[in-house]
């Protein structure tokens, strides 16, 4: 009977365990049937592109086919269209908007350029600059005159001004500037922000100089890689000045990216948290927003929003969860992507359930093993503890399986600040520096201290509950103490083990699966020694010198 029992409850854990499973809830990842989920809540990135395309809004349309690399069908439509509009207007393949004010400067040029081409290139020539500069001094608008003023400006530290033999781009910075609020582009807002920093920059105060300088060299670094319309769409998502650098900054980062990265700024309208996520996830940004990308907007929202990488099992884990997906309720995903949290608590409560089932078979064979031995009710408070302590240690040790990254640690580094040499990219991958401090008190090393305290306690109430089952049998005392120095090894267990669990944590530190300080490791053996001592002393040292003085109370009966 226990033998069935023990069985059945293992196959409920079991079950239960993978209904857990088929819920798409991680805590340090996004699932990709939650990413699906959310792109079909949204346009498809087909009607998307067909729109900008529409609008002649060539730059916006050229980087999003680059960045969700369409199906080769659809893209060669695409290629159609464009090659219609550019053939229909020249100028509007070189602009890549129909913005007039860029089309009117486009006019002015004696020999137009014969093919789309970045703003700040077009800009630098002489002849160029002073075009622009002539069509833009009829401007109406304060802010346009007040960047033109700055052009020639003294007192610059990172850029020379535009007499200087080297000043074409700072000159291009500024006209671009200016040319985007002309076109207005930019909110009314910033473009107001910045002409009070150009006129405090003309009276020569540093901190305004300073602050001209960044605008220009974040547009610098747009305006190389960005034709005239895709960086007005920018220019339209700028909502202070930290935005126009940070994405300045991204695009100095990553020059090999340029259109995933424009694509997550378009879609994301949000700076700030592209910035962010590249940043915290250095290792895998890229990749994961090509994956979101090609969903759409939606799903690249979803995974900026998330800022976490897309759930990626490897080996075993992969196949249970390839193989369980076919049975994947919908409602499951849906709760997912609306609640999160809610989600988590889901997949939680099916886990715990399993670690109870699981419990409650191993205290059935338990039971089943002690022929002759009255066992401690179930409704005993040590044995509940033990349950509920032994379904925790399934939880972790089952989400840890299946979600590795929990055990890793990373910490989030900052970018470098902006520079000048824009020919030279820096890699976001060589700002993960590996050092990490051995005392850092992470979720990791949080979650290792978790895992060892619980399994000492599970320890402690399987030694508790033993305990109590030799105090009921209806035994003489000398036999008593016989057989608790039977179970003496029992009740050196969590020594034992926390001996072992330090041993193997300095392991899988050494070898970089589990990222943890040395204080996790060394407190696993702390608390065996911790929970060993007060079994002894605080339990079985008092229930051995009541037994021992029973034994000779009933010896001098005799």
């Amino acid at each position: 009977m226990s033998l069935l029992k023990t069985i059945t409850l293992l196959i409920i854990a079991g079950l239960l365990a993978g209904v857990a499973l088929l819920v798409p809830a991680h805590i340090r990842a996004i699932d990709t049937t939650v990413l699906e989920l959310a792109s079909q809540q949204a346009p498809a990135t087909d009607a998307e592109i067909t729109t900008a395309l529409n609008s002649a809004e060539l730059g916006q349309a050229q980087l999003l086919i680059k960045a969700t690399a369409p199906e080769q069908e659809l893209k060669a439509q695409y290629e159609t269209q464009i090659a219609n509009l550019v053939a229909t207007s020249p100028r509007l393949g070189i602009s890549g908007s129909p913005d007039p004010t860029f089309l009117d400067f486009l006019k002015l040029l004696n020999t137009a350029p014969q093919q789309s081409s970045a703003v700040i290139p077009l800009l630098l020539p002489r002849s160029e600059r002073t075009t622009l500069a002539q069509q833009l001094a009829s401007s109406s608008k304060a802010s346009v005159r007040a960047l033109l003023k700055i052009r020639e400006i003294n007192g610059l530290t990172r850029l020379h001004p535009a007499q200087h033999a080297a000043g074409a781009p700072y000159d291009s910075g500024v006209l671009c500037l200016a040319l985007l609020i002309e076109g207005g582009h930019f909110n009314p807002a910033i473009a107001q922000q910045i002409a009070n920093l150009a006129d405090q920059a003309a009276l020569g105060t540093p901190i305004a100089l300073r602050a001209i300088e960044d605008w220009v060299i974040a547009t610098l670094s747009l305006g190389r890689q960005l034709n005239y319309g895709a960086l007005t769409r920018l220019a339209q998502l700028t909502e202070s000045n930290s935005d126009w650098q940070q994405m300045g900054l991204m695009f100095r980062a990553q020059p090999q990216h340029i259109p995933q990265l424009y694509a997550a700024f378009h879609w994301s309208e949000a700076p700030e948290q592209v910035k962010r996520y590249l940043t915290e996830n250095p290792s895998h940004a890229i990749g994961d927003l090509n994956v979101a990308l090609g969903q759409g907007s939606a799903a690249t929202q979803s995974l900026l929003e998330s800022n976490q990488p897309i759930y990626q099992p490897q080996a075993l884990p992969a196949k249970i969860i390839h193989w369980l997906e076919r049975y994947r309720p919908a409602i499951f995903t849906s709760i997912c992507l609306d609640h999160p949290k809610a989600g988590l608590t889901l997949k939680f409560a099916f886990l715990f359930l399993a670690g109870l089932c699981f419990a409650w078979s191993m205290g059935a064979a338990w039971r089943g093993s002690i022929n002759g031995i009255r066992p401690v009710s179930k409704g005993n408070p040590v044995v509940i503890t033990r349950d509920l302590l032994i379904s925790l240690v399934v939880v972790l040790t089952i989400w840890s399986f299946f979600e590795p990254a929990i055990l890793k640690s990373e910490k989030p580094e900052a970018l470098t600040p902006p520079r000048i040499e824009f020919a030279q990219s820096i890699s976001l991958e060589s700002l993960k520096s590996p050092i990490k401090s051995m005392q850092e008190l992470n979720q990791v090393t949080l979650l290792v201290l978790a895992l060892f305290f619980i399994v000492q306690l599970v320890i402690y109430a399987f030694c508790l509950i033993k305990l109590r089952e030799i105090s009921k049998q209806p035994l003489l005392a000398d036999l008593k103490i016989k057989l608790l120095e039977n179970e003496e090894n029992l009740f050196d267990f969590g020594l034992y083990v926390g001996l072992g669990g330090t041993v193997l944590s300095l392991i899988l530190v050494a070898i970089g699966i589990v990222e943890a300080s040395l204080m996790a490791a060394y407190a696993s053996t702390l608390f065996g020694i911790l929970f060993t001592a007060l079994l002894k002393v605080m339990h079985l040292r008092p229930y051995r010198r009541e037994l021992i003085l029973q034994a000779n109370t009933t010896t001098e009966v005799r």
